[in-house]
């Protein structure tokens, strides 16, 4: 390292150090031997992959490798069980309260880089590389350096191909790319970029998209080709930077089984061949690792970044409050909400709600009407910016506070579920309910009846849904906003039940061990850090020193193993009086160390006095 890029990279160094002294444990993940040298990651999304629908029948080239490596049997999605927050949380190894990516779909309030704020569709046409061009967040949106950007810093090979959105998280700066540094001033020289909105590479390519796919298997053909360049550039160009002693990433993110499942609905025919096409590129890419003599220095990584639901109503949270006469609008800027599937974020306007007792007022006006109905789970509140004055306080939780109790009465603090961030965080984020044990069997399928409850209460629509081949359980109330796409019976994620939570996770290859199945809480936030350590790079520290909170899944390693500690369950629950009506809503988490792991969330609605 020279003397200029020394000091360059000091405050990162002296981050990494304080770390080192803060947290023992990670640093003793961090400073193992950097035997990864010359090795590879692939790292393969299923999106919207349940671990119920890995069989021997519908795929069994992932069923076999699962068996073969090691499966993680307690795996766990990032609530908001979304793309995006879980596409940023396997980038980084971070939650939303870190890397400051919190829905699909959110709210960035005026600022520096925004100063009129902005409504997000992160999975739009470069919507991430724009917001972080030079123009805006000038390459620092996302709190810390991904997994991608932690690779192509120290000289290693870096593609990331597939689906757009979550792609551009993994390499957020890529569209600011000159002479081999990206706009922060870090290295990125040997790379490939492929996705539906952006085609970059530091090589030739000849790699033309190809259209939206017109088949029963949504975006069939773009799986396909994105599983070619996959084999036929980026492991090739892995093998050349291995052979040479550097790291290599690739990172291949599948549209599908995700948005079959959402349009066919679950457990009809076309998610099932959904699956299939998944399978057949797993097979492929383990194909073309064996055919490259590259096996014994290529780990391989399949994970989901959630799970799926079926629709049973669709919500119109926007509608409903204006009916209410908590929101002045549909289109109104008092109260925004941003719609967001199994999950809906709520801003409230800083000038029409300046004080803190303002807000606390109208958010319990929501709250309370939320949990009144049948669709709400849990909801987390964030903290007021300034303390509320004694008189707002007074009378309010009169018993002994839970650290884990939101400001608002009925909810949990956004700090449970690694969702609090002090610039972007909403100022609610309600789950749906989802209900785990039902099925679908009469709601997916165009002979059932569809439903939406909004403005003007409950109407009934054509239902969009595929023929049901084989009921599946797990049903969910969402928003998808005024838009007519979805219908009961489609498939849909984003809340905090279990079926949404836990997703899929197995690994085979060198450093992973044979035949293990993990049976400890493991997260996408794991990812990352279980990815450094394989290759011995250094972790990715964020400008003020911030780092994954993540933990490595040394437990599944042959190098380097160490047990994942003791863990231990925690019931939270946070309960709401109404009229006649107590509503309870409890939460189930895990614990390893200080690492909180959601398991599920259950809602009830008990006549008043009946609980002890």
């Amino acid at each position: 390292m020279t003397d200029r890029m020394f000091t360059r990279r000091l405050p990162e160094i002296l981050a990494i150090i304080l770390l080192f002294i803060a947290t023992p444990i990670r640093a003793q993940d961090i400073t193992l031997a950097r035997h990864g040298r010359g090795h590879i990651v692939v790292l393969m999304v299923w999106d919207g992959l349940r671990p119920d629908f890995v069989t021997q029948r519908d795929t069994p080239n992932l069923f076999r490798m699962a068996r073969e490596g090691v499966r993680f049997d307690r795996h766990h999605s990032i609530f908001p069980t979304l793309t995006m927050v879980n596409a940023t949380a396997l980038a980084t190894g971070a939650p939303p309260g870190v890397n400051g990516l919190e829905g699909n779909n959110f709210y960035l309030a005026p600022s520096a880089e925004l100063p009129k704020g902005q409504v997000v569709n992160a999975e739009g046409a470069k919507a991430i590389l724009n917001l972080n061009g030079s123009d805006e967040f000038k390459g620092r949106l996302i709190g810390l350096d991904t997994i991608a950007q932690e690779v192509a810093r120290e000289g290693g090979y870096v593609a990331v191909i597939g689906k757009q959105g979550p792609t551009s998280v993994f390499d957020n700066r890529v569209a600011t790319i000159v002479d081999g540094k990206d706009i922060v001033g870090e290295p990125h020289k040997d790379y490939l970029f492929a996705s539906e909105d952006l085609v970059s590479s530091s090589q030739k390519t000849n790699a033309e998209i190809p259209p939206d796919s017109k088949t029963t298997v949504a975006d069939e053909q773009r799986d396909l080709y994105f599983a070619r360049l996959v084999v036929e550039n980026a492991l090739p160009a892995a093998k050349l930077a291995a052979d040479a002693g550097r790291p290599a990433l690739v990172v291949f993110w599948q549209h599908n089984p995700d948005l079959t499942q959402h349009v066919a609905g679950l457990g009809t025919l076309p998610a099932m061949e959904a699956l299939s096409l998944c399978d057949n590129n797993l097979m492929k890419v383990r194909g073309a690792i064996d055919a490259l003599g590259i096996a014994d220095k290529t780990d391989l990584i399949v994970v989901s970044d959630h799970g799926f639901a079926t629709i049973k109503f669709r919500i119109v949270l926007s509608e409903m409050l204006v009916s209410a006469g908590i929101k002045k609008s549909h289109d109104s800027t008092d109260v925004v909400v941003v719609p967001n599937g199994g999950a809906d974020l709520v801003y409230l306007s800083p000038t029409e709600f300046a004080t803190p007792e303002s807000k606390r007022a109208v958010l319990q006006k929501i709250v309370n009407f939320a949990e009144a109905q049948e669709w709400c789970g849990p909801i987390f509140s964030r903290e007021p910016a300034t303390p509320p004055d004694e008189s707002t306080r007074r009378g309010h939780r009169q018993r002994a506070p839970k650290a884990y109790l939101g400001w608002i009465d009925g909810t949990f603090s956004q700090r449970v579920v690694g969702l609090y961030n002090p610039a972007r965080s909403p100022d609610l984020v309600i789950s749906f309910r989802e209900e785990p044990d039902a099925d679908n069997k009469n709601l997916t399928g165009p002979a059932n009846p569809a439903f939406l409850i909004g403005q003007i209460g409950q109407v009934s629509m054509p239902n969009k849904s595929a023929a049901l081949i084989h009921p599946v359980k797990g049903v969910v109330y969402a928003d998808t906003g005024t838009s007519p796409t979805f219908t009961t019976g489609m498939g849909m994620h984003g809340a905090a039940g279990e079926r949404e939570i836990h997703n899929f996770c197995a690994a085979a290859g060198p450093d992973f061990r044979r035949g293990f199945v993990d049976l400890n809480p493991t997260a996408n936030t794991d990812v990352t850090p279980t990815i450094t350590q394989i290759l011995g790079t250094l972790p990715n520290i964020g400008p003020g020193g911030v780092a994954p909170s993540g933990r490595s899944m040394a437990e599944a390693l042959t190098v380097g193993r160490q047990s994942a500690g003791g863990s231990h369950t925690q019931t939270m629950t946070a309960d709401l009086m109404l009229q006649g009506v107590e509503a309870v809503t409890t939460l189930h988490v895990t614990w390893i160390g200080d690492e909180p792991y959601l398991d599920s969330s259950t809602v009830e609605h008990k006549p008043l006095g009946s609980s002890p």
